[in-house]
């Protein structure tokens, strides 16, 4: 099996986000507030996984509709998303990096794509689904879906951009895996599987690839790189603290097993596009 790091688009966000913050009032306004030349460059990670059972995209990053012209435009980018979001993000995608772009640069129709797994509600996690009509099946975690219209979640997650109809919800079921004993088996054979890692939002996944007794995670926002789980240092703007650390503590013993190929996070500047082969 093979998974494919593909980068749809960058965010420029402020400097305590990656390396952490307290999650206080004071850091969402640095967050919002803080000068560009405070801010760093992230990508924004989607991953094409060549499954035994198909084709699966996680996640889909910025859509078009952010960038028009392929560089930061926050008019354009405030007719997707409300002023605070494109505040936060700085979003761009240059040309050609949009989600349905690059599948169609790599010759892959929408209609063979098995199902889109999202990790989270995340604009840059989710904004990319407007473009991706044609394929037919579309998975997200039910305790995500429960928490984003309510409280915090409903400004921070825009519901227009993921709810869509014939969407899938469903519900963690208890397993052996991950920090809460809670995924999902999308496939009926354990070998794709979201992870219940919660902490950045309450319902977030993560997504764990088996072949035989190897296999890779790809953390999504639990983690913007190992630097967090080897130094239990959570990413800023995290929902829950102390989710945030169950998580990093899961994150550190995968890491560190032999038969792990590889955590990918969804924002490490150092993951560059390629092919990763389990």
């Amino acid at each position: 099996m093979k998974i494919h790091v593909l980068h749809c688009g960058y965010i420029r966000v402020a400097d305590c986000v990656p390396s952490g913050s307290s999650n206080s009032a004071r850091d969402l306004g640095r967050a919002l507030t803080m000068p560009d030349s405070r801010r760093v460059t992230l990508p924004v990670s989607v991953y094409l996984i060549e499954h035994k059972s198909g084709l699966y995209l996680v996640d889909t990053g910025w859509s078009r509709d952010i960038s028009p012209e392929g560089v930061y435009s926050r008019k354009a980018a405030e007719n997707v998303l409300p002023s605070y979001l494109v505040r936060m993000y700085h979003p761009y995608v240059p040309q050609g990096m949009a989600v349905h772009e690059q599948l169609d640069s790599m010759g892959i129709r929408q209609e063979d794509i098995a199902a889109v797994l999202i990790t989270h509600f995340d604009a840059d996690h989710v904004s990319g689904l407007r473009h991706l009509s044609r394929v037919s099946r579309k998975i997200m975690p039910e305790e995500e879906r429960y928490w984003a219209v309510r409280t915090k979640y409903s400004v921070r997650q825009p519901d227009d951009l993921w709810d869509f109809p014939g969407t899938e919800y469903p519900y963690y079921r208890g397993y052996l895996l991950g920090p809460d004993d809670r995924a999902v088996d999308i496939t009926g054979d354990e070998s794709l599987m979201m992870v219940k890692l919660s902490g950045h939002t309450d319902g977030q996944a993560g997504i764990l690839i088996r072949n035989g007794s190897r296999y890779a995670l790809l953390a999504a926002d639990a983690a913007y790189s190992s630097y967090n789980w080897e130094t239990m240092t959570p990413p800023g703007l995290g929902a829950d603290r102390g989710s945030q650390f169950r998580s990093l503590k899961w994150l550190s013993k995968t890491a560190a097993d032999p038969s792990c190929v590889k955590v990918l996070c969804s924002h490490d500047p150092e993951v560059r596009p390629g092919v990763i082969e389990i």
